[in-house]
This record gives structure tokens, sequence and C-alpha cells, in this order.
């Protein structure tokens, strides 16, 4: 096992599960510059890292993850932060979410506001603790949401579901979140880390070439690239047929066991 520890955000590797946990419960896991730096840092290390076949994405105490901080970025910063974000001084989390070969689990522990609801619906699986809220509140702060909401939230939710959030702004609990199919699962706060190492550790458990391979089918479909998708899977499953985790698979199967894979 190993960990990095840092004030804002906390990384660790663990049996093939990397965790990226915000740590900033004084701000509700706001981001600050600190905060945005580190986690495109751990999401491009993860998904680079050989012995990591899944990502857990949470955070502390009562916010999973609000947005920008108020108080850096927004009002007399806004200048700033854009200044930031156009000279490339600064990558914004989502963009190694979306190019991510690696399987994320966003375990929302608290409320996903503004862009940290944004974030989360890059996730491939939202689990939600029980106390966990949702929201696009940036209607109420007279601006609007980026492109991910408006492709990603009508085709997780339903348009009409995603218009009363996007034109609202308004808050949406747990078990709502679950019946508009926002998340997959609510489960008591206490039990939310280990339903999400539970959920990781059955994908670890397949073969990680082909967990990459459906990840990237999955990447392109919600693109809404069919044609491509098709060219990619064809000869993909060809090649993955040719691995020796795939061998492995069937003499397992032959020999009622559990498979062992490796990865080639």
């Amino acid at each position: 096992m190993s960990e990095t520890e840092h004030p804002s955000v906390r990384y660790e590797v663990s049996y093939h599960i990397a965790t990226i946990t915000l740590d900033r419960p004084e701000a509700y896991n706001s981001l600050d510059y600190e905060a945005y730096e580190l986690l495109s840092r751990y999401l491009t290390e993860a998904d680079a890292d050989d012995d990591v076949r899944a990502i857990v994405w949470t955070g502390t105490g009562r916010g999973f993850c609000t947005g920008d901080d108020v108080k850096v970025l927004l009002g007399a910063g806004a200048e700033e932060l854009a200044r930031r974000l156009k000279s490339g001084e600064l990558e914004l989390p989502g963009a190694p979410m979306a190019r991510s070969n690696t399987p994320i689990i966003a375990a929302v522990n608290g409320a996903a506001v503004g862009y940290g609801m944004e974030l989360s619906l890059l996730a491939d699986i939202r689990i939600a603790a029980r106390s966990a809220r949702f929201s696009e509140m940036f209607v109420k702060r007279a601006i609007v949401a980026g492109p991910d909401s408006f492709e990603l939230l009508p085709r997780l939710i339903g348009h009409a579901a995603a218009a009363e959030m996007l034109l609202t702004g308004d808050m949406v609990d747990a078990d709502r979140a679950l019946e508009i199919g926002l998340v997959s699962a609510v489960v008591p706060d206490e039990e939310l880390l280990d339903a999400a190492y539970a959920l990781a550790g059955r994908m670890t458990a397949n073969a990680p070439l082909a967990v990459q391979a459906a990840k990237k089918a999955l990447r392109m479909s919600r693109a809404g690239d069919g044609s491509g998708l098709r060219a990619f899977l064809g000869p993909r499953l060809d090649d993955l047929l040719k691995t020796s985790d795939h061998q492995e698979s069937v003499a397992a199967f032959l020999e009622k066991r559990v498979p062992s894979y490796r990865g080639r």
C-alpha cells in the first residue's frame, strides 16, 4: 500500500483501487487552486498506474465537492482563474476524468454542488450516502452550468428531470437522486466507502484489459460516437481473445477455480 497525504487532497492505492479524497471539510470540499491542481494530478496519476484498476473519489465532512471556492476563485478572483485556465497553468479535473481509461466511482458523502455536481456526472457510477445532496445551482448565482451538465445530465436522468435541476438550481436529496437515476445506490453514511470498495472490488476482479476496453467503449457510447464504437470493438475483441488473461479465464472455468488475471 502506498499513500500520499496533503491538506487539500489525499491519495492512496491499495488492492488495485486508488482512493482520491477531497479533504477541505471546513470549506465543504470546495476547490481552491491547490485542490484543482492535486485533484487533476491524482486522477491522471491513477489512470497511468498499471496497478490501479478502479478509482474511488470521495470527500470528508459534510461536503462531497461544492465547486469553486467562492472566496478565492469567484468574484474578484474570477479574472485570475480565467487567466490560469486560458494559459494552461491550471487544468480542470473534468479533463482527466473524461479521458480516463480506469473506472471511476464517485462515493458522494455530502453536498455535490455546482462544479462538484458536474464533476460527479463524469464518474462512471455514483453511490450516495443518505446525507448526500445534489444541485446544479449555477442559475442561482446568475451563471450557467458547463457543457458536461447539459450533455450528460439529460442522458442520465431524462430531459424533464434534468431541466428541473438545471433551470431551478434546487437541491435534490439522495432518495430523489436514486428515483431519477442520478445515483445507482443509497446507503447509510457509515457504509458509503465499504459499498464503494465492494463495487470497485467486483471490477478489479476482472481482467484489466477487458475492463479498460469496456470503459473506453462506454466513453464512446456516452459521446454518441456510434461509428467509432463499432470500429473500436471488433478489433479490440480480436486482441482480447489473444491475451493470456483470456486463456486464463477459460482454464479457470474448466478447472472450476477463480481466475488470476495479470493484465496481459
